[in-house]
């Protein structure tokens, strides 16, 4: 059992959130959210109980009657499409939207997450170093916690998204793009030949290369080559080890 702090009807409260398992134990009458009313045990679909706080109607311009539900950890409209996440919600500290990623995507076009944005990557591309508490200062200041608030948006994927797509931006600002990394990896490979340490040199360039989603598995294409690299890198190194062995080992081999 854990606890949400919620403010409801202008008072703040101390809210119970159970698993299915430990409601079951406790004898909790639990109805599905989309069949729950006011004062109902009602668990959300990936399985966590808390109280529903309050089932409203609303009829629209047709004349239809449509439902809108409140948990304490969550909310909904009654219809087949609709899905409450507590754990969705919990990653935000967002209880009364039904869909947080629209939130995120509304969030990520503020002039605060432009800030957080840009000074994110440029702890990135310095000295490596993430200081969220600086970000979170930056972000939401208002926060109890602000850097818990700006690492809860930052694990969001559309956010996440957007700093990727800053990142590469500055990356290839400064000429490190695709086919830098694919010209890093030959180095490299024709380093080993040489018996040069490469270790680090492949380490920071795995980073580049996680950077700008690419990995030797996939298929890299440029406007004149079309290469399988992880098939070229085997090839080669095999070719390296035949080299290498004594002239007696090879004819084992044979």
């Amino acid at each position: 059992m854990e606890y949400l702090t919620r403010k409801i009807n202008y008072k703040t409260r101390k809210c119970p959130i159970y698993t299915s398992e430990e409601a079951e134990k406790k004898g909790f009458d639990v109805k599905y959210w989309k069949l729950a009313d006011k004062g109902d045990w009602a668990v959300s679909d990936d399985g966590y109980v808390g109280e529903c706080l309050s089932k409203k109607s609303y009829t629209d311009k047709n004349g239809k009657t449509k439902y809108f539900i409140k948990l304490v950890h969550g909310c909904g409209w009654e219809n087949r499409y609709s899905q409450i996440s507590y754990l969705e919600n919990k990653k935000f500290n967002l209880y009364s939207k039904p869909k947080p990623s629209t939130w995120a995507e509304k969030e990520v076009r503020t002039a605060r997450f432009k800030h957080v944005a840009t000074s994110y990557v440029s702890m990135l591309t310095g000295n490596g170093k993430i200081d969220y508490e600086t970000l979170g200062n930056i972000y939401r200041p208002d926060q109890k916690d602000p850097a818990a608030t700006v690492k809860r948006l930052l694990k969001n994927k559309v956010v996440s998204s957007m700093i990727e797509e800053k990142l590469k931006e500055i990356l290839v600002g400064k000429g490190i793009t695709k086919q830098y990394a694919v010209d890093n990896l030959v180095d490299a490979i024709d380093m080993s030949k040489h018996k040069g340490d490469i270790s680090n040199f492949l380490k920071a360039n795995d980073q580049i290369m996680d950077l700008l989603e690419m990995k030797p598995s996939k298929r890299i294409v440029t406007d004149t080559l079309q290469i399988d690299l992880t098939k070229q890198i085997a090839e080669q190194i095999s070719g390296e080890e035949q080299r290498l062995l004594p002239d007696d080992k090879k004819i084992e081999q044979r």
